[in-house]
């Protein structure tokens, strides 16, 4: 399930409407990363396909309800053996699940206050430069294999041809290609850090939703692509919104976690490969003699 469709179906426990939680959300793992508890609570909250973030029970395989939100914030926590508490996780993991449940008021945030959009500090991105990069490159192969579609099109097409979009939209920014942000228009010299990407993020949320409400599925999924791109960036999620075959992340490719050696070699060995026996992947697209149908179906 995307985060989209997660945040558009919360869990009953959870008090704070979609897009506050995204907004809160996408700057806390701005701020925190996706590791450590305070990712983890948010992670049990939403699914509860986790340990819990203070005590560190058996994960629960469903979202916990409104009086085991408020128990895990108030338990006795788990440090494995540590008399200390690293940077404050279990406390911002506590007041995570207090302001979801609606006990908590003051957001969850180190940067709350009046100034945080200028704020430039927080975690690192999860993914090396060169892993960013190397995906940058199969989102722009996505894009040539997801052009502008017919009035015809069926809205699964339009929605891949605005994720495409919206993944290279903000890859950009973040491989240094361009120097704004895509939807807040702030300048950084150099490349933005993940806090500066999550204010971007944030905003992907509202433009998704008033999106589907008027019928325009490219504009929805260059939101929901510019969301689940950051959620990568972060390490939340563990795949990639595109794969090395310009395939968006919600279509259906049997290879897609399959290992492919094609970039030691520098060509698609496309049937040698146990990744690209069906699919050509980036490792053909721009050779001279290619052309773009040879990608195989949907190219």
């Amino acid at each position: 399930m995307g985060v989209a469709e997660l945040l558009g179906q919360l869990p009953e426990a959870i008090v704070q409407p979609p897009g506050r939680v995204w907004n809160v959300f996408a700057r806390s793992l701005g701020e925190q990363g996706a590791d450590g508890r305070t990712a983890l609570a948010w992670r049990w909250a939403l699914t509860g396909a986790c340990p819990s973030p203070v005590a560190l029970t058996v994960p629960l395989g469903r979202p916990p309800d409104h009086g085991e939100l408020i128990a895990e914030a108030e338990a006795r926590a788990e440090l494995a053996g540590r008399r200390d508490d690293p940077g404050g996780q279990v406390m911002h993991a506590r007041y995570v699940l207090l302001w979801l449940a609606g006990r908590l008021e003051a957001l969850p945030l180190w940067n709350a206050g009046p100034g945080w959009p200028q704020v430039t500090a927080g975690a690192e991105h999860a993914r090396p430069p060169d892993e960013i990069e190397e995906v940058y490159f199969w989102a722009v192969l996505a894009r040539d294999r997801h052009p502008w579609p017919g009035d015809a099109a069926p809205a699964g097409v339009w929605l891949a041809c605005g994720w495409a979009y919206g993944v290279v939209q903000l890859l950009n920014w973040v491989c240094g290609v361009t120097w704004e942000g895509p939807l807040t228009g702030v300048r950084v010299t150099g490349r933005p850090t993940l806090y500066q990407v999550s204010l971007d993020a944030r905003r992907a949320m509202t433009g998704a939703r008033q999106a589907r409400e008027a019928g325009q599925p490219v504009v929805a999924g260059r939101m929901e692509a510019m969301m689940e791109t950051f959620l990568w960036l972060a390490g939340w999620n563990p795949l990639p919104p595109v794969d090395r075959h310009g395939h968006v992340a919600f279509e259906d490719c049997p290879e897609r976690e399959a290992a492919c050696g094609c970039g030691a070699v520098g060509r698609c060995l496309r049937s040698e490969c146990v990744a690209c026996s069906r699919v050509a992947c980036a490792e053909t697209f721009g050779a001279e003699d290619f052309p773009l149908s040879a990608l195989g179906p949907g190219g």
